[in-house]
């Protein structure tokens, strides 16, 4: 969670004065060069079977109402319901994506209030409650890094940057409203989740167990639609598009074969979609655990976010006329962002190290050989195309001053 809140505050320097099309990847390859960003676009795809931790999670959830129902089948079906509506393209995903996450704020809102008079605290107590974080400080640091897995994700609302009216200020506040709902929702459903029936009982378990305890029949019900399924349902929808975007740039961009990037009638990416839901299934067939998805998932992110690490850290350098007019974070002097950018540099270090060693040797080893194959790559195609965009000052010159026109109908 603590690598969430640097991270994100780091992202969002950049996210006040520059807008880019593309994400992290326009960010590195403005900045650090057109290979740097060919490497981090390619290695990219390593994030693609990690959409599995979500339906995995969501297959657990239809398997403790529906017995019948395998945590795998289930899985794959959410994958697969979520990879049919995004072929439908981005109108249709919104207003699906609208509706969810209504559902979802009531559901989970229902839960934390009718749970929290439920609450027994002498069971969140070590004095009073022996099985209370029995793992020690090790464990505790091995959940703070899981945790952060699932806390710091609002920075994909970058990659639609170039969708927004006004997107200085419109994706900025989202990731930074985004993020304080977060604490309190999981703060709420933490305290329920784990203060209700004994550790022993709950650990390791979905929240199913928890709600037949404190929800009757009908609102039980109403809370598992809307509070879990939705949860893990809206985040299945949103990520297929956050991973292809990134992918769709480059492929305009020439690291891939042009046709990769083929639309359908609906305007979606259909090679890159189908490539993302198959790629998914991966985990799943291998018989993967959500611990083990999550873990690989951080340690891809991480080693990846590399790259976006260093541009961040030469953004002042490389644009002072537009860090000396952004819009964010005004008052924080040149030392104190190099001071932020450091701690977020600590922190990845301590997350790589715990990825690594809570995964299998043969994870870490294909990932390597995977990040290798990828940098490989890059520097070959480096050679072979020739990235037009327009030059710096130009489109700084339309970032400093936009207007929402502009924004809205011609994205930068």
């Amino acid at each position: 969670a603590e690598h969430g809140r640097r991270a994100g505050i780091n992202r969002e320097f950049f996210k006040f004065y520059l807008l880019l099309d593309g994400g992290p990847y326009a960010l590195i390859s403005r900045i650090l060069g057109k290979k740097y960003a060919g490497m981090y676009v390619v290695s990219f795809f390593l994030y693609f079977p990690t959409v599995a931790i979500y339906s995995l999670a969501l297959g657990f959830y239809i398997n403790s109402v529906l017995p019948t129902v395998t945590p795998s089948a289930g899985a794959i079906a959410g994958l697969t319901v979520f990879y049919i509506v995004n072929l439908f393209g981005l109108d249709t995903l919104s207003r699906f994506q609208n509706m969810m996450t209504t559902l979802l704020m009531v559901g989970i809102a229902t839960f934390i209030l009718i749970g929290f008079g439920q609450v027994d605290f002498a069971l969140l107590t070590p004095s009073t409650n022996p099985d209370f974080a029995a793992e020690g400080n090790m464990g505790i640091f091995k959940a703070a890094c899981l945790l952060s897995f699932a806390t710091y994700c609002q920075y994909y609302l970058m990659y639609f940057s170039k969708y927004a009216k006004n997107p200085k200020k419109d994706i900025p506040f989202g990731m930074v409203g985004t993020t304080f709902v977060i604490i309190f929702v999981y703060l709420g459903v933490s305290v329920v989740a784990s203060g209700t029936l004994p550790i022993d009982e709950v650990a390791n378990q979905p929240l199913t167990l928890v709600a037949r305890e404190i929800l009757s029949g009908p609102i039980f019900t109403f809370f598992m639609i809307c509070g879990p399924f939705m949860a893990l349902t809206t985040t299945i929808n949103s990520v297929y598009a956050s991973y292809v975007q990134p992918i769709q740039s480059a492929t305009h961009d020439g690291w891939f074969p042009k046709s990769f990037a083929a639309t359908n009638r609906r305007g979606s990416p259909y090679k890159i979609l189908t490539l993302c839901w198959l790629a998914s299934m991966l985990p799943i067939l291998l018989g993967w655990d959500i611990s083990t998805i999550a873990n690989t998932y951080i340690l891809t992110d991480i080693c990846i976010g590399i790259f976006m690490m260093v541009a961040i850290a030469l953004l002042p350098k490389k644009f002072p006329h537009a860090w000396a007019t952004r819009e964010f974070g005004k008052n924080v002097p040149l030392w104190g962002f190099y001071t932020l950018v450091g701690l977020a540099g600590v922190v990845q270090g301590i997350l790589i190290y715990n990825s690594i060693t809570s995964i299998k040797l043969y994870i870490v080893i294909v990932t390597a050989v995977a990040f290798t194959i990828g940098i490989l790559y890059a520097i070959k195609k480096d050679k072979e195309i020739n990235v037009t965009r327009p030059s710096d000052e130009e489109e700084l010159e339309a970032e400093v001053n936009p207007s929402t026109t502009t924004l809205a109908n011609n994205p930068v």
